[in-house]
């Protein structure tokens, strides 16, 4: 979340909580909330490498002479001087390469394979996803959540964005009727809740 993100969501908070109490699930069920991004799968040191294309066979054995023979051009401008040259050959040319390429294809199977039978996969798979009860009960939302589904009912034929129902929600004085739906709601999602868990 940059500096603007940030400035924007603190300011949602105000005007939606101003003056009333609130918790960290009803900042969460806002529109502006940024949801923490999901950590990506470490990959294992010990898996084998992918196999290499008959491209990064050829600039891995040409780039020392390409460097030697251009000794000012950056890496970027290299490699775009052995693309130029790997255009021009011929199939015969590329042939060497495409066969190491296949070599090394094959290389990368059979390692894969004896990895994949030597590791313990438990360790490996991601987490399964929590499956929702249906038979829970539906969590309560705020008042301005409230706000937001009154006025897209009143109005189905206008298409009500989140920015525009937050500047009609600024400019609403009293918000109370919202507050109060806002606060039976919740106690109606704790009674819920209560028998729900009893009855687990």
């Amino acid at each position: 979340m940059n500096k603007k993100q940030m400035e924007t969501f603190l300011n949602s908070i105000v005007e939606t909580f101003s003056g009333k109490d609130f918790t960290i699930d009803d900042i969460k069920d806002m529109d502006t909330f940024m949801k923490p991004k999901k950590n990506k799968k470490v990959k294992d040191p010990k898996a084998p490498k992918r196999g290499l294309t008959a491209w990064i066979i050829f600039t891995n054995e040409q780039r020392q002479k390409f460097k030697a023979e251009n000794p000012d051009k950056s890496t970027t401008e290299l490699t775009t001087l052995m693309s130029q040259e790997w255009r021009n050959m011929t199939d015969g040319d590329k042939k060497k390469y495409i066969d190491l390429s296949e070599v090394d294809k094959q290389r990368y199977l059979k390692e894969k394979e004896d990895y994949e039978s030597n590791s313990d996969t438990s360790d490996t798979e991601a987490p399964k996803k929590k499956i929702k009860d249906p038979e829970a009960p539906k969590k309560n939302q705020n008042s301005w959540m409230h706000f937001s589904k009154v006025m897209r009912a009143k109005h189905p034929d206008v298409k009500h964005t989140a920015a525009a129902l937050k500047v009609m929600w600024a400019d609403l004085e009293d918000k109370s009727e919202f507050e109060d739906m806002a606060k039976a709601d919740k106690e109606r999602y704790v009674k819920e809740k209560k028998e729900y868990m009893e009855n687990q």
